[in-house]
């Protein structure tokens, strides 16, 4: 199995295994065509052997095609791991056994060396055994092995960091140990290159995912590992080149070099702690600010959950959460909605094209709003108002969908219901037109008869006749008002044009069309500052017509009627006030005052049909008010009526 690794890795690989891979192929060119130049970079040092170049080759084609992860690309590196294998241990035990097996000059024959020449070294051949190991290693699927793998590669790097050190140091092959005495500079540089490539094939394992990590440590080893490797090499160069040219004793060059080593580590780990402090002061904030995030989430999810059905979908639709409320309004238990998808509520109150439309929407990653009805486990249905909302990852594509909920089923059989009532109330108003439209033409035939009877008859008929003829003309006249009343009761509100009303002007147009009755009854009427205002202008002048009339009307003999107008500002609404100084009312808490065809008062004392009031608070209602009374008998009434403030 191949392990995933980031792009840039991934360039780093490439990049190091290609620099071992052109360095290799040089130095089998060098020997081809004795180019010592190439074979030993620094005059007078070791020579990268043949068979050294030929495993680097070998090694680098092994690191490149390692990572196809192919079947085919395994087989062909575990035959340049195993080939590696085979050179490395069969000169390692020339060294052991001290008997030649004829390879070292097997394909070149070296005339440069004079101590086992065409043979690598006992550290080079070391260093090719763990790697051609590695190889094998690098592409199994055991965690464990992988991670042997890295810290194989790591001894590597390390025995190639001390041949490069020597080099550096400027040690000569008379002061090195026999492991290392007959490496080539560009050969360590090769093992540390190759080493490090391969380790990066599997970077979360191992020293290596120790190096690359993201946590705290990690970043503090990328920091102080190379001073710890560039410091003390500078440190000993200058050291070995001081004490060779004779500019201090050996003493005194140790001394300063270990009290210049304590300070410029004193120094450079201040610096580190500085820089973590820093940076633990800004993991501290960004934990502050996490935390303070997750707890304003955790009380947006527990207010969601409280109000809503909650669900998530994987992208193709299967549940993957449910809330409580979910399994509240479905009848179904969270285990048998998880692994199901939204099937399982169908009702089948929507089309195919429905839910196809709905999938278009969200599959392009639109948010999708609309009502949906459902059924639940029990058999009952609901309609829930739902918006689909889709997430995408970081390539754009989507992931999951969150659903969100309200189950609005009361709201829609109050919408059905709300319809219905309109249509009835529509019927009603045709019928009520029709009924009293229709009725006055038989009582204007009875007023005819009984008036010409009484024209007619008049000296044929008896006193007492007449009077009965008197009470039918009486009746059929306060019939004919009432279906007047009741006409025009019912075309209350069928002109639905809002216009701007000065109610000055038509309180004084209202007084005007009053004038005789006014001046009859010596009635006095004041106004306050009253508004200009949105408002169904013929409907609002009966209401004030109804008002004032009735203020004059229900007076005490010998009363002069007193009326004053005010209006009165609040958030919504115009309250208009209408007080008068007549006879009051007993019960003026009672909203059956406002009922139609109810009478305030003996109709032989106070004429009327009844149905003002009714007419007042049916205007109101047009208007978005409402119209109550205070009142107190034989004290006066103010009738107190809202018009909402149309923008």
């Amino acid at each position: 199995m191949q392990s995933s690794h980031s792009p840039r890795i991934s360039n780093v690989l490439t990049t190091q295994a290609g620099v071992a891979l052109i360095v290799s192929l040089i130095v089998l060119f060098g020997w081809i065509f004795h180019v010592k130049e190439v074979l030993s970079i620094i005059p007078g040092s070791p020579t990268m052997k043949f068979n050294t170049a030929l495993a680097f080759l070998f090694s680098s084609i092994g690191v490149l095609i390692a990572r196809k992860g192919g079947r085919i690309f395994r087989i062909f590196t575990y035959i340049l791991a195993i080939s590696i294998l085979i050179i490395s241990v069969l000169t390692l035990a020339q060294y052991v056994f001290a008997f030649n097996y004829n390879i070292d000059n097997l394909f070149i024959v070296d005339p440069y060396s004079q101590t086992n020449p065409g043979r690598m070294s006992p550290a080079t051949a070391f260093c090719f055994s763990l790697l051609s190991l590695s190889l094998l290693g690098t592409n199994s699927q055991s965690i464990k092995l992988r991670t042997a793998t890295n810290h194989v590669l790591l001894a590597i790097t390390i025995i190639a960091m001390f041949a490069i050190f020597g080099f550096i140091l400027q040690i000569p092959a008379k002061g090195k140990i026999f492991f290392f005495d007959s490496m080539a500079i560009h050969t360590a540089i090769l093992f540390r290159l190759t080493s490090q490539s391969l380790s990066y094939k599997n970077p979360t394992y191992g020293f290596t995912a120790l190096y690359l990590g993201d946590y705290a440590g990690s970043k503090l080893m990328r920091w102080i590992l190379p001073f710890l490797i560039v410091f003390p090499l500078s440190l000993g160069y200058w050291l070995l080149y001081i004490i060779n040219n004779n500019m201090l004793n050996v003493e005194f060059g140790v001394a300063i070099c270990a009290i210049s080593c304590t300070l410029v580590c004193i120094f450079y780990v201040a610096m580190v702690a500085i820089r973590l402090n820093n940076s633990d002061r800004e993991r501290k904030k960004l934990e502050n600010e996490l935390y303070e995030s997750n707890q304003e989430l955790s009380h947006f999810k527990k207010a969601l959950d409280a109000s809503s059905i909650v669900a998530t979908t994987d992208r193709k639709g299967v549940i993957t959460y449910v809330n409580n409320k979910f399994c509240e309004i479905s009848k179904y238990g969270r285990d048998e909605l998880i692994g199901q998808t939204h099937k399982i509520l169908n009702s089948g109150h929507h089309s195919k094209e429905f839910f196809k439309s709905l999938w278009k929407k969200i599959g392009n990653g639109e948010v999708w709003i609309g009502g949906i009805k459902n059924r639940a486990k029990d058999g009952t249905y609901y309609w829930v108002h739902t918006a689909i909302v889709p997430f995408k990852d970081e390539n754009g594509k989507i992931y999951q969908y969150l659903a969100i909920r309200q189950d609005i089923t009361k709201l829609t059989m109050l919408s059905s219901q709300y319809e219905n009532l309109k249509l009835r109330n529509k019927e009603i108003e045709q019928f009520t037109y029709i009924a009293s439209h229709d009725l006055q033409e038989p009582l204007r035939t009875v007023n005819s008869m009984v008036d010409l009877i009484q024209q007619d008859y008049h000296h044929q008929l008896d006193e007492e006749a007449l009077v009965c003829l008197d009470f039918v003309m009486d009746a059929t006249t306060r019939m004919s008002n009432l279906i007047k009343g009741l006409l025009d009761y019912s075309r209350i509100g069928g002109d639905k044009h809002l216009v701007k009303v000065n109610l000055m002007e038509m309180v004084e147009t209202v007084t005007k069309d009053l004038s005789s009755l006014i001046l009859e009854t010596n009635t006095k009427i004041t106004t306050g500052d009253l508004p200009m205002t949105m408002a169904y202008s013929t409907e609002l002048r009966l209401l004030f017509q109804n008002l004032i009339s009735n203020a004059i009307k229900f007076q005490e003999k010998g009363n002069r009627p007193e009326i004053h107008i005010s209006a009165l500002q609040t958030n919504e609404h115009w309250q208009i006030s209408v007080r008068d100084n007549g006879i009051g009312l007993a019960n003026p808490s009672s909203r059956n005052i406002f009922a139609i065809f109810k009478k305030l008062n003996n109709h032989s004392e106070f004429e009327g049909t009844g149905i003002g009031l009714a007419h007042c608070e049916k205007i109101v209602h047009l208007h978005g008010g409402e119209i109550w009374v205070d009142s107190e008998l034989h004290k006066g009434s103010t009738f107190n009526f809202t018009i909402f403030k149309y923008s």
